[in-house]
């Protein structure tokens, strides 16, 4: 459609928005009638503004945003945004998966008071601790979604040594399960005569590892309490072993 100039006038800043904005909007815009925009761009031959047309330059958000976020952004209405987006066959931005709700464990439950022990000790001594059964144990651990926690490492077998006989010999098959000391108050050998039988055989000494020892990786990770209870030892041992440890990682 020509445009004749000399009844319309002389271009003005805004004609390049109309019927790209609704008429009323431009209206505020330029601080007049929504009347006189809309005489303007009958004037100039230019449909009304869509809703379509509206929403278009956000295109790329449909989908990606709610429809409720891109009618807030273009003013439509969210009806009008969900039906142009129908209208694309753009599904609509999937909802989020609702988060499970936390587990419990009720109050009255004896696993409850070693609930920061799951995942970190094995199911039987979470049992151990709490006086159930290993299946009730699991179950609750199952129930917060913990894995088993990773096996301790367990003592080397020892190999079998035979007893030989002969003068203060015969006590060769306790080399390893019991220290020189204690086997030589057992069966009445000099400690020097056991220490030096178990050296000639290659037999590494005794070394005791203590219930602590086994636990030591969970120092400051679970209440010190809880630990003690778990190594069956004192609170204020456990608070030393954790002292100690801080300790060496402070720098010198």
């Amino acid at each position: 459609m020509a445009v004749d100039w000399k009844t319309v006038g002389l271009p003005r800043w805004y004609d390049c928005k109309l019927g790209r904005l609704k008429d009323q909007a431009l209206a505020r815009l330029v601080g007049t009638t929504k009347g006189r925009i809309r005489a303007r761009r009958l004037a100039l031959g230019i449909a009304a503004c869509s809703v379509n047309q509206v929403i278009e330059p956000f295109r790329h958000l449909l989908g990606v945003e709610s429809d409720r976020v891109i009618a807030a952004q273009c003013g439509a209405s969210i009806s009008s945004v969900t039906t142009y987006r129908e209208s694309l066959g753009i599904p609509a931005k999937p909802r989020p998966v609702p988060l499970t709700r936390k587990q419990r464990i009720p109050l009255d439950h004896p696993v409850r008071p070693y609930k920061a022990l799951l995942g970190l000790v094995s199911d039987q001594d979470i049992a151990n601790l709490a006086g159930v059964s290993l299946a009730t144990a699991k179950a609750s651990r199952e129930a917060f979604g913990f894995k088993p926690a990773a096996p301790l490492p367990e003592t080397p077998e020892l190999a079998s040594i035979p007893n030989y006989q002969g003068p203060w010999l015969g006590y060769e098959s306790l080399f390893g399960s019991m220290s020189a000391a204690k086997i030589s108050r057992a069966v009445g050998v000099p400690f020097s005569v056991v220490e030096q039988r178990q050296a000639f055989l290659g037999v590494t000494p005794y070394q005791r590892v203590s219930r602590v020892d086994r636990y030591e990786h969970l120092v400051g990770v679970v209440p010190n309490n809880l630990l003690a209870k778990l190594a069956g030892v004192s609170p204020a041992r456990i608070a030393d072993i954790r002292k100690r440890k801080d300790s060496k990682r402070e720098p010198s």
